[in-house]
């Protein structure tokens, strides 16, 4: 086992290269929804050609876990092209930012110790390397009678990429 660890970090060097980030931008809790906004930034070079990057994401609460989906970013060799697709194209000296963005019911059981738990892998189709467990703690913005951040969420379907930040300001 000692042996293939080895072999998997000389092939694919997993940690010698800059890393896709995660970090919660927005927790909003309104009523009995919440909507959950992680920014995950790509930088250039974190995923070399003939690779594909998965990121499966899961809210972890006190009483239960739930699954809330997988990002997947393909050198274009996994996984075929499909409708609604984001594109993602880096340059040197420069970062991309994609927007994994859910809604869900609240449960009063959220409030304390509410994570959501990022399992990373990269692959190249021979190796896979599985990044260490990553947890973002949630600290929830209560938006109730404010009613500041949630009107941005209207027309965003439950679970959905975005491109853009939905609290970025647009600039006319």
């Amino acid at each position: 086992m000692y042996r293939d660890a080895e072999v998997v970090n000389r092939r694919l060097k997993p940690l010698e290269r800059p890393q896709v980030r995660f970090e919660v931008e927005h927790a909003i809790l309104h009523g009995d929804s919440v909507w959950v906004v992680v920014r995950a930034t790509i930088p250039h070079r974190s995923i070399r050609r003939g690779e594909c990057f998965k990121a499966i994401s899961v809210l972890q609460a006190s009483e239960g876990i739930m699954e809330l989906g997988e990002l997947s970013l393909d050198s274009g060799h996994f996984m075929p092209d499909e409708e609604g697709d984001v594109d993602v194209t880096t340059r040197p000296g420069r970062m991309q930012n994609l927007y994994l963005s859910w809604r869900f019911a609240w449960d009063e059981r959220m409030r304390m110790n509410t994570f959501i738990v990022v399992f990373a892998s990269l692959t190249d189709g021979r190796h896979l390397f599985q990044y260490l467990p990553l947890m973002l703690p949630l600290f929830w913005i209560d938006d109730t009678k404010d009613e500041f951040y949630w009107p941005r969420s209207a027309g965003i379907p439950e679970e959905v990429l975005l491109d853009r930040s939905p609290f970025e300001t647009a600039v006319e």
